[in-house]
């Protein structure tokens, strides 16, 4: 298979309607993992024909998910996981016009348990949009489940 061939999304990540924002994933290489998306004017922090450059926090934290799911495994399911922290974000500009393409970079710093540190960026052909570090956590199915009976999700 080619490296750079590009793989639906939507199936590596929880997320649906509004807030499934990937489009596409490439073949993760190690612990990295390239996305693409367009801008869409459905999207949240959408206002006069430009997103909030805000988003890409979320954008990050989908590569992540999809990242995940696909280390699962053959037939892994997406799985459920919280981000937990923004150690640090730059942002430039503030938001970015609907209809470019953008493109997703992650990288895991580590992983300990439950708990893992990526890097992440966002850019199109035109430039930089956002450079971020982000925790997050993705509980096993035990104490998910024990979350959910509480929470009544």
């Amino acid at each position: 298979m080619d490296q750079n061939e590009l793989f639906p999304a939507g199936p590596l990540i929880p997320h649906r309607r509004r807030m499934k924002l990937l489009e596409w994933v490439k073949r993760p290489i190690e612990k990295t993992l390239q996305a693409e998306t367009t801008v869409n004017a459905d999207w949240p922090l959408h206002k006069d024909g430009r997103v909030n450059s805000v988003i890409s926090i979320e954008l990050v934290a989908q590569a992540i998910a999809a990242l995940r799911t696909w280390n699962g495994g053959e037939g892994a399911g997406e799985r459920l996981g919280f981000l937990v922290g923004v150690k640090e974000a730059d942002f430039s500009p503030s938001s970015f016009p609907v209809g470019t393409r953008l493109n997703i970079q992650i990288a895991e710093l580590y992983h300990l348990g439950e708990y893992a540190v990526y890097e992440g960026q966002v850019r199109s052909e035109s430039g930089f949009f956002c450079k971020t570090t982000i925790q997050v956590m993705e509980p096993d199915e035990e104490a998910l489940s024990d979350l959910k009976a509480r929470q009544r999700i």
